[in-house]
């Protein structure tokens, strides 16, 4: 379990480093209110594109459960060809409403207050609009090879990109001039790479595979999904976009009210989200690891009759500790490191000031993240489903009411706030259910 975490940490880390980078190159050589334009710009192409995760969590599961069947290696071949023409499908739905709509959505987003922004953040955001295809083919991609436990690929895919970028980026701000629109090139550029590169990979191991087995003919890289396969597709992917979709509700619900604070504020929130989601994914890997095991050790219990303790308090504590050494580490880069990010005062003296309450959020949300993925291996989606519904609602009348923060630390306290309360809840339930299988094993036992 511990060999598969780091891999996974880094699987995950792919597409926020990559908003991290353009936020560290645009903050230093461009200036305050083009890293304020950053804001909205990256909170409108990330968020939109983290809300179709959920094909990607989806295909992980139904690839992990096909293969662990016999002769499940073509049905999951097949899973994910339909799961990446579904990818393709969403990310030119989400181009094309950049295109239709990134002014509107923008502005709703930055607020008012700091429309001054938003034309540099549209250009940002169009540019980066015509890669949301190739970012979410990615991440079914990465995430079907980790459900195989296979993790050289992607691994070597994330490497290539994150050099890209970081070069690519440098040049196009620094040297070429080109601002805000050189970093959206940059990463454009990285993310098509990686995704070409993980695509041609499935493809020759497909090429491999038929040559081994005989196979009369290769299944295609794209397959249009059958009406049925839609069908049972949407069963298992339905509940998991609702809880996705809370999320992305609730961090542009706080970017929403920390845009009403002006352009200081919004430099400061960039930072700190684009930390925020820098270190998801120490819990992201936790929950993807829990995703990945968990089913062969219920099964073993359901076989041998004994629970195991052991596994389960493994994966949770990993979780824990991740959680608290990403916490660490979340609330030194922006409070010690500003001048990563920035050279403005106002907007370091920002950061400061918030960074403690960055740390909990992510030690909060690595918690939340590890229950909630035993909780998905167990298939308890209308528990997950209905949670996320009352806690997203409770947080955005909490945004709405008259004791709505009026600061950038009031702002993320909420935002913790939500974090603890998906942590403590999924920690009962995953209690919960764990003891109620022991006494349901005891009872038919004795």
């Amino acid at each position: 379990v511990l060999r598969f975490v780091a891999p996974t940490l880094a699987l995950w880390i792919a597409p926020p480093i990559m908003s991290l980078i353009d936020t560290s190159v645009v903050g230093r050589f461009c200036g305050a209110s083009d890293l304020a334009a950053l804001s909205p710009g990256c909170t409108l192409i990330d968020s939109s594109s983290y809300l179709f995760m959920f094909i990607a969590t989806a295909a992980t599961n139904m690839v992990a459960s096909s293969r662990a069947e016999e002769d499940g290696k073509e049905t999951s071949e097949r899973i994910v060809s339909e799961a990446l023409f579904l990818a393709l499908v969403s990310g030119i739905f989400l181009a094309s409403m950049v295109f239709v709509a990134g002014g509107p959505l923008l502005l709703a987003i930055a607020g008012q207050e700091s429309a001054s922004v938003v034309p540099s953040a549209l250009k940002y955001a169009t540019v980066r609009a015509f890669g949301q295809p190739a970012v979410i083919m990615a991440s079914v991609a990465r995430a079907s090879a980790l459900a195989g436990k296979d993790t050289g690929g992607p691994l070597t895919s994330v490497a290539l990109a994150f050099f890209l970028n970081a070069v690519g980026t440098t040049v196009l701000v620094r040297f070429a001039n080109l601002g805000i629109v050189g970093a959206a090139i940059g990463t454009l550029c990285a993310d098509c790479v990686a995704t070409l590169f993980l695509l041609s990979r499935i493809s020759s191991f497909r090429r491999e595979e038929t040559r081994r087995n005989d196979r009369l003919e290769q299944i295609p890289l794209i397959v249009i999904p059958t009406l049925t396969n839609f069908r049972r597709f949407c069963q298992y992917a339905a509940p998991i976009f609702f809880t996705i979709l809370g999320k992305s509700v609730v961090y542009n619900g706080v970017a929403m009210s920390v845009g009403r604070l002006g352009a200081v504020a919004l430099a400061a929130h960039q930072v700190l989200l684009r930390s925020f989601f820098f270190w998801t994914p120490v819990g992201d890997s936790v929950g993807m690891t829990s995703q990945v095991f968990l089913p062969g050790i219920l099964a073993e219990e359901r076989r041998t009759g004994t629970p195991k303790r052991g596994a389960k308090r493994l994966l949770f504590m990993v979780g824990v500790m991740a959680g608290l050494v990403a916490a660490t580490l979340a609330g030194l880069l922006p409070s010690k490191g500003a001048g990563l990010f920035t050279t403005d005062s106002a907007v370091a003296a920002a950061l400061g000031a918030t960074a403690p309450i960055l740390g909990l959020s992510i030690s909060m949300h690595a918690i939340a993240l590890t229950c909630e993925g035993m909780l998905l291996a167990q298939r308890d989606l209308g528990f997950l489903s209905s949670s996320y519904v009352t806690t997203t609602i409770a947080t955005i009348a909490l945004l709405l009411s008259p004791f709505r923060p009026s600061s950038l630390q009031g702002s993320w306290w909420i935002l913790a706030l939500f974090q603890g309360g998906r942590a403590l809840q999924f920690s009962l339930r995953t209690l919960w259910l764990s003891r109620k299988k022991e006494m349901t094993q005891k009872q038919a036992c004795g």
